[in-house]
């Protein structure tokens, strides 16, 4: 089949994506949680071995290589939502560690913050508000609430942690955990 598929017959070609595209799709899910992934995922393999069969050497099966390559393309794929949930991540944190700027850039950074930030208890919400919005240091904040700078250090680092397992939790990164 293959050695068809090097000579561009069509009707082989869409024979092997009618036998297998479903199968791979089900495969593919296996792996990626979510059905249009799955089903660009298996389509670029298809687009790719139409446009480069010919510089393809299969050593085992077709079945067997489009399996493993749809494998592969999923570890990609996921791959790719982990750096860029990861980047999303390493953004917060690095607004949240600078002092000088209360502005959040990206707006859908800004909404899943929000949203974090509503639920963590009220007076850790507010102290963040305070620290990270209105830009209040932390003596500030003391003098506000009647506590110790360390109590309000200790507070927002809190709040820290619980908004990055809520946003963790709020991402595709929760399919690594």
């Amino acid at each position: 089949m293959l050695n068809e598929v090097k000579k561009r017959n069509r009707k082989v070609f869409e024979a092997l994506f009618r036998d297998y595209y479903p199968h791979l799709i089900r495969y593919a899910e296996g792996f990626v949680f979510e059905k249009q992934a799955c089903e660009d995922i298996v389509q670029s393999l298809f687009i790719h071995f139409w446009e480069s069969c010919g510089k393809i050497d299969i050593e085992t099966s077709i079945k067997a290589y489009f399996y493993q390559s749809v494998r592969n393309r999923c570890l990609n794929h996921l791959r790719d939502l982990q750096i860029y949930d990861r980047h999303k991540l390493l953004y917060l944190e690095a607004a949240m560690n600078d002092d000088d700027s209360p502005d959040w850039a990206d707006p859908d950074i800004s909404v899943k913050i929000q949203e974090a930030i509503e639920k963590l208890p009220p007076r850790m919400a507010e102290l963040f508000k305070q620290k990270y919005f209105e830009g209040k240091k932390y003596y500030e904040l003391a003098n506000l609430y009647g506590i110790s700078e360390n109590t309000v250090k200790t507070q927002l680092q809190r709040a820290k942690e619980k908004l990055r397992t809520i946003l963790l939790d709020s991402t595709s990164l929760k399919f690594f955990l």
